[in-house]
């Protein structure tokens, strides 16, 4: 199923060697960090019957991270596509399916984009983020639409311990300067946290000659700047009661290029809002309430000159309840509701010519996890009735099996969709008429349906020592995907036309050995369009990724390997983006309690290459950053 590479051998090598290794290990590993996207409620790593990695605040500080993108790059079964350095037009795909296949949460807030299906990473600030979780499989039965490839989930940072400060200041390659100040801690019941940080760069030139559309575009650098703030308040009253609420907002400017004879820049600003009120109604009942509120807001400017607007909101409010009806069973209810507007200088339509710029979507959940000696069991089954494209009921079953040594067998199933966005249903084709106005031609299907998948997990996980591993295999089924075809005026026209089959296998090992800590792993796919036999577009096959550190006295070390092989630029399958190795390495050193310095070189072999054709990914930089934290 599987084509050989290279790239399985090594990965094979660490994994023996560690396993050898692992009864010289000095610490083991910690327990399992507490997650709540796999679920909807809060449980371990080693609980959950779904594959999840957890990003903490320690690994994004140990990591160095300038992005999102960065952080997810190492996770197993996550693919990375940029248009080019920071600031760039990201994309972000797990187990092969799109990014548009891909829910993106911050703070519970539904990110993806309601015009162009797809989240803003790019702008996210990593010294904002708390945690990110990573749940592979569908999970559609829990959230609805998009959760077709897995659910990622960024938490911004909480207030915690005493109230410190925290101001840093970064310089690096390419006139690249970031200010940042966070301000947070607990007094009594009252947990708060403020930040704000300011990054710019001037960036290097995206395009190269091997766009079909970029080439002999303007090649000069494309800068950046990003402006963001964060916010978080938290209260637990006596009774047990809690209740919170969290404001993000990021803007700033970046450069791209479309012309060799004119300026291109966007002007962006998004923001988030999330507040809760958890209420423990008595002994075995809590309930959630939950209410949301996201923007983005994206403006082109042609040399100087203010262009089209492209602009999504959404409100959002859920109710939740978790009812323990016994001393194994846990019961989860919920009603979820949001709905999304946008705003655009281009007018959305209907095939009659109606305007189509809201639409909203409510869905009730329920899902019920049981325990028993040696297994557990996990159903779960949620309708959603939207306005645009009707109802989908969606449903999920895993169970998991405790075996000797330490081992654990988790098998699911699990069906999901994909929503057409509004791009899909109404989106219009501006064309010039006499007497210098423009009219909408429509080139939208609102009869295009939802994208459907059925999704099969099989997973063996186990912790010895210091070691913690997974191999799990995977194969997902999808109908209806939503391609395009050419209409008799030469428009085209978003249409269900495909199938794909998606099958995999993900290899993952965190382990300790002589005093390195180690974290590696290693996806390899097979995705097929079943309507051509052709390999689905933009997947590389394999994808290997190992990240190790080591403390020594004040000093830290460390160094991340990324690699993946060759990939398709388009279904016809007749043209190839090269495989390619980067490094990164890093260090710091703690002067004393207050005062700490770090150094990262990103891809330091200077290797040329690129993840989407015609755009070339950031080349050898250096970045230098000191962090005070003074005693207050």
């Amino acid at each position: 199923m599987f084509s050989k590479h290279p790239l399985a051998l090594v990965t094979a090598a660490i994994i023996g060697s560690s396993v050898t290794g692992m009864a010289q290990a000095e610490e083991a590993i910690k327990l399992g960090d507490v997650v709540v996207t796999a679920s909807r409620t809060a449980q371990s790593i080693d609980e959950t019957l779904a594959p999840v990695t957890v990003i903490t605040r320690e690994d994004i500080e140990r990591k160095q991270a300038s992005s999102v993108t960065e952080l997810l790059a190492t996770v197993p079964g996550v693919n990375i596509s940029t248009s080019g350095g920071l600031g760039s037009r990201s994309s972000i795909s797990i187990r092969g399916t799109t990014s548009k296949q891909t829910l993106v949460l911050v703070d519970g807030q539904r990110i993806n984009s309601a015009t162009s299906g797809e989240a803003n990473f790019q702008y996210l600030d990593p010294s904002q983020i708390e945690k990110i979780e990573v749940v592979r499989g569908s999970r559609s039965s829990l959230y609805g639409a998009d959760a077709l490839g897995g659910v990622i989930q960024i938490f911004t940072r909480n207030g915690k311990g005493k109230p410190s400060l925290t101001v840093r200041a970064g310089t690096g390659s390419r006139s690249t300067n970031e200010l940042g100040v966070n301000y947070g801690g607990t007094v009594d019941r009252t947990r708060f946290f403020l930040g704000a940080n300011l990054y710019e760069t001037t960036g290097y030139n995206f395009t190269n000659e091997n766009g079909t559309t970029q080439s002999g575009a303007n090649l000069d650098d494309d800068a950046y700047r990003n402006k963001s703030l964060s916010a978080s308040l938290t209260h637990q009253f006596e009774s047990g009661m809690e209740a919170g609420a969290k404001l993000s907002h990021r803007q700033g400017k970046n450069e791209y290029d479309s012309s060799t004879t004119a300026y291109y820049h966007q002007q962006f600003k998004a923001s988030i809002f999330d507040t809760y009120l958890s209420i423990p109604v008595n002994d075995i009942f809590v309930a959630k309430l939950e209410a949301g509120y996201s923007n983005n807001e994206t403006t082109e400017y042609v040399s100087g000159n203010k262009g089209d607007l492209f602009g999504t909101s959404r409100v959002s409010a859920a109710w939740l309840n978790d009812i323990s009806w016994s001393d194994t069973q846990l019961l989860t209810t919920g009603v979820d509701y949001y709905k999304d507007k946008i705003d655009t200088t281009s007018q959305f339509a209907n095939s009659t010519g109606k305007k189509e710029d809201s639409r909203y979507n409510y869905a009730a959940f329920v899902q019920n996890q049981s325990s028993f000696n040696n297994s557990d069991l996990s159903v779960g089954l949620r309708s959603d009735k939207n306005e645009a494209y009707g109802t989908n009921v969606t449903g999920n079953i895993s169970w998991g099996i405790e075996l000797p040594k330490g081992m654990r067998l988790i098998a699911s199933y699990g069906t999901a969709f994909r929503a057409p966005t509004f791009n899909d249903l109404y989106f219009p084709e501006t064309v010039y008429s006499p007497g210098s106005k423009y009219e909408y031609k429509y080139i939208g299907n609102p009869n295009v349906k939802p994208e459907k998948s059925k999704n099969i997990d099989l997973e063996l996980r186990g912790r010895f020592n210091s070691l913690s591993w997974s191999v799990a295999m995977f194969q997902n089924d999808i109908k209806d995907l939503i391609g395009t075809e050419t209409k008799a005026d030469g428009f085209n026209t978003p249409t269900n036309v495909n199938k794909a089959r998606i099958r995999g296998l993900e290899l993952s090992l965190k382990t300790r050995f002589a005093e390195w800590d180690i974290d590696t792993s290693f996806t390899a796919l097979d995705p097929e369009n079943r309507e051509t036999g052709k390999v689905l577009a933009k997947r590389p096959k394999q994808e290997f990724a190992l990240d190790t550190s080591r403390t020594i006295g004040k000093f830290s070390l460390g160094g991340t390997v990324r690699a993946q092989s060759d990939s398709y630029t388009s279904s016809s399958n007749k043209e190839e983006l090269a495989g390619f190795t980067t490094l990164d390495l890093r260090t710091s050193y703690q002067f004393d309690r207050e005062l700490k310095g770090e150094l990262k070189v990103v891809n330091l072999l200077d290797k040329e290459y690129q993840t989407n054709k015609g755009y070339t990914a950031e080349p050898r930089g250096t970045y230098v950053t000191f962090i005070w934290t003074p005693e207050l």
